[in-house]
């Protein structure tokens, strides 16, 4: 859930009206509408990765092996992975 808002600059389950509507949306396993605002499809992969149920969800070991983490070119800028808010 954190990566999701460092990406989209936007607290999950924001469209729910309060915690009861929280609660039965991630008891249900309903997903983040802020998780559809994610375009790039790596960071969106590794978020949801971290999003399946505890019982199938890889171990944090595992998850720092994604490619998604791996630094490949320091000079390739990386702020074109978060969304543009800064003309709302």
């Amino acid at each position: 859930m954190c990566m999701l808002e460092l990406v989209t600059f936007e607290d999950p389950y924001s469209e729910c009206k309060n915690p009861a509507q929280i609660f039965k949306k991630v008891s249900s396993g309903v997903k983040p509408a802020s998780l559809g605002k994610v375009t790039d499809p790596q960071i969106k992969a590794f978020i949801e990765k971290c999003l399946v149920p505890a019982s199938l969800r890889l171990p944090a070991k595992d998850l720092l092996k994604d490619p998604f983490l791996q630094i490949e070119n320091l000079n390739e800028p990386t702020h074109n992975l978060f969304l543009d808010f800064s003309n709302n």
